[in-house]
């Protein structure tokens, strides 16, 4: 990762099933990364910067469903509309144990840590 990049975890280009409602409408969606802290998917409507959503990721392969609260931290005014969500502290306090079961013994850290 570049020096100036803010990310804290490491991401992975892995695709989950995840369902994100935003607005008063449920998506049915597909991550294009994922990290401990956040995730990056092509929503179906244009979102803004800064709102508050509700994720739950559903990897078919494993028993637990991590969910809880994102925030947009950044958006694609164009379609496609690839939007970059930021976990909340508590949702991401639930992937790391979810990326290991998923992923195996891969560092979820970018720097040293």
């Amino acid at each position: 990762m570049p020096p100036n990049d803010p990310r804290v975890h490491r991401r992975y280009a892995v695709r989950i099933p995840v369902e994100l409602g935003a607005g008063g409408r449920l998506q049915t969606l597909e991550t294009e990364d994922v990290s401990q802290g956040g995730c990056r998917v092509v929503v179906l409507f244009p979102m803004q910067k800064g709102e508050l959503v509700r994720v739950r990721l559903r990897a078919p392969q494993l028993p637990t469903e991590p969910s809880g609260a994102a925030t947009v931290a950044w958006a694609n005014r164009e379609p496609p509309y690839r939007v970059g969500l930021q976990f909340s502290p508590e949702l991401a306090a639930q992937m790391a144990p979810y990326l290991r079961a998923l992923l195996g013994p891969v560092p979820l850290l970018t720097r040293d840590g």
